[in-house]
């Protein structure tokens, strides 16, 4: 599967892309068949209360904090 097929990738992508101003559909344009682990952060993101939306925002970037971390330890 390349990379940007993998349901961690697109979810790294749509939370870093919310940091950067991106919001809704536009997190998962780039994707032809976004995957459903990315549609369902997505979702999230889009919460009505901004405290929930910076706890799930939270979460992903602390995923992606420790998937840079192991690599670069290897």
């Amino acid at each position: 599967m390349p990379q940007f097929e993998s349901p961690d990738f697109q979810r790294a992508f749509a939370a870093v892309s919310y940091v950067a101003g991106r919001r809704d559909a536009e997190l998962l344009e780039p994707f032809s068949i976004p995957h459903d682990d990315a549609r369902a952060l997505v979702r999230r993101l889009g919460h009505s209360q901004r405290e929930r939306r910076a706890q799930e925002l939270a979460r992903e970037l602390a995923r992606i904090s420790h998937a840079l971390e192991a690599r670069s330890i290897k």
